[in-house]
């Protein structure tokens, strides 16, 4: 292989490459305590495909788990729920996920958990939306209802959420400095096969 082939076919590759790694699309920091129940919502632009959220919820005095008492915590994308689960963080019951499917992995110590999800954003706008519900009634019995910020809240300690950056869309210059680019390596090729 020439030289010159060598040097495209290697740009090739890490222009391709290039777009393989996963761009920061949104971070937020501690929301210190939020009332029970109650949401927070965001959105941010993304490419196209797969991406993923990170998190870590914290419960405030006696958020519970699956009790009479019931709290759940909902993760939804673009409205579509990618994950539901309820955790002891304070006033006792049960873990348990209630819906994953997307395949999500946590881990629960204490009064925190921390959560991975797998997603797939759609081109431009999106928006998450974080929730904890204190349902009166769940899977066909009473429960207690919300309790109020005194007695159980939660929060977001950290978000981060990956994916694909919007592609941006290039100036007319930068379609000029390639064609001029190319123009380029036509010339040195012609120049190099009239030495021969």
């Amino acid at each position: 292989m020439k030289p010159i082939q060598r040097t495209l076919v290697a740009l090739a590759a890490v222009l391709c490459t290039a777009g393989a790694q996963a761009d920061t699309l949104f971070t937020l920091g501690a929301t210190g305590a939020l009332v029970t129940p109650g949401s927070l919502d965001t959105t941010f632009a993304a490419g196209a495909g797969s991406g993923l959220l990170s998190l870590q919820v914290q419960g405030y005095n006696s958020l519970d788990g699956d009790n009479y008492y019931i709290d759940i915590f909902r993760v939804r994308v673009n409205g579509a729920e990618v994950f539901s689960g309820t955790w002891n963080l304070g006033g006792g019951g049960a873990d348990r996920v209630l819906s994953n499917p997307n395949g999500a992995i946590f881990a629960h110590v204490g009064s925190i958990v921390d959560l991975s999800i797998p997603v797939t954003f759609m081109a431009g706008a999106n928006t998450v939306n974080f929730a904890y519900e204190s349902p009166n009634f769940f899977e066909g019995s009473n429960r207690a209802g919300a309790q109020g910020i005194g007695d159980e809240g939660w929060g977001l300690n950290a978000v981060s959420i990956s994916g694909n950056a919007v592609a941006a869309v290039p100036e007319p210059g930068t379609y000029a400095l390639m064609l001029a680019g190319l123009g380029l390596i036509g010339v040195v090729k012609r120049h190099r096969a009239a030495a021969r």
